[in-house]
């Protein structure tokens, strides 16, 4: 409508703002614009914002842009929040140099800059792995006395978790935490995988106690995430614990959960506990995979148990799927069934 000089009036803006309430986003819109404007704005402002936001979701920055140049002569929305908007797109389609200079052209008109523009920018420098220049910004946001909030703490950590620096990465999430900010389940996720990566398993369980102290709601990928680092560290309770604390929660326990659980254990040398939960399995009407066999398969041959990975071959082979092994899985098993008939001696 606006793109066609047809402005919304006040019926089309109570719909808007009727369809963002069903879809639980009329609070967090409006936080948003508050965030940027320094307070409340009136139910116009928001439902435009939203309108705005929706297009450059659909990567149509030139269109969300052109969008919100018009709103600007229509005195629709404040400069600051046009500005700033602009910035976002910018940055979301990861083209740096023009969200800097729109930086740039906000204080030269006199807008105040506000921690959703440094935001916006520290993603994109995270994004891009220049994590010094995100840090910098951090600082100089802070400086100016602007308030990080969780999305900030969030890119910080996670940028800082994927170029290896754990010690920085557990600074921006101890004061995430400190704060009151719970992080979104991906950046979690994340935060966690790089954690247990680097062998930091007791550290990643500590955080996820912390933010669930919060009020984050961890989901099977978080789990799955600690039996992996578990599984690396060789701490076979910690893999057991995990599972009980997914089954209490309520949670989907599939084939896939399974299979890592199972992994994680052979990864431990604790092929009894892991023959146990394939048990647990079947009694839960869960099909072995190929794939769990092959951990089966393989663990007991690297602990030297041939009877017992034949005993699995067997029941792989013969089963109602009739599923067969990997490659790999298959000549280590002949590797260890098939022995030389002689030996040469030295001088053969």
């Amino acid at each position: 409508m606006t793109l066609k000089r047809v402005y919304a009036n006040q019926s089309t803006v109570e719909l808007v703002i009727g369809v963002l309430s069903r879809e639980g986003a009329l609070a967090r819109m409006a936080a948003l614009v508050e965030r940027i404007h320094g307070k409340k704005c009136a139910p116009g402002v928001v439902a435009h914002v939203a309108l705005t936001l929706r297009i450059f979701e659909d990567r149509r920055t030139e269109q969300g842009i052109l969008l919100l140049r018009r709103m600007l002569q229509r005195n629709m929305v404040f400069d600051s929040i046009a500005y700033s908007l602009i910035v976002h797109a910018h940055c979301q389609a990861g083209d740096l140099k023009s969200a800097c200079e729109q930086r740039g052209d906000m204080v030269r008109r006199g807008c105040r800059l506000n921690s959703f523009v440094y935001t916006c920018l520290i993603r994109v420098h995270c994004r891009e792995g220049d994590v010094d220049e995100a840090m910098q910004l951090f600082e100089e946001m802070i400086s100016i006395g602007l308030k990080p909030y969780d999305a900030t703490y969030s890119h910080l950590t996670a940028g800082c978790f994927i170029k290896g620096r754990m010690k920085e990465g557990s600074e921006y999430m101890d004061k995430m935490v400190h704060q009151g900010f719970v992080p979104d389940i991906g950046t979690c996720n994340d935060m966690l995988e790089a954690l247990c990566d680097s062998g930091e398993v007791n550290k990643a369980n500590e955080l996820l106690t912390a933010v669930m102290d919060k009020g984050f709601v961890p989901d099977q990928n978080t789990y799955l995430r600690l039996m992996n680092g578990y599984g690396k560290t060789g701490y076979a309770e910690g893999i057991i614990k995990t599972y009980h604390e997914m089954e209490h929660r309520g949670l989907n326990l599939g084939v896939d959960v399974f299979s890592s659980l199972i992994r994680a254990l052979c990864q431990c040398g604790n092929l009894k506990e892991a023959e146990k939960f394939l048990a647990v399995l079947e009694r839960k009407l869960l099909a072995p995979t190929s794939e769990i066999y092959d951990l089966l398969i393989s663990g007991n041959c690297e602990k030297g148990n041939t009877k017992k990975a034949l005993w699995f071959y067997d029941r792989m082979m013969t089963g109602k799927d009739k599923l067969v092994p990997s490659a790999d899985t298959f000549m280590m098993l002949v590797r260890r069934v098939i022995k030389p008939k002689f030996t040469c001696s030295p001088n053969c």
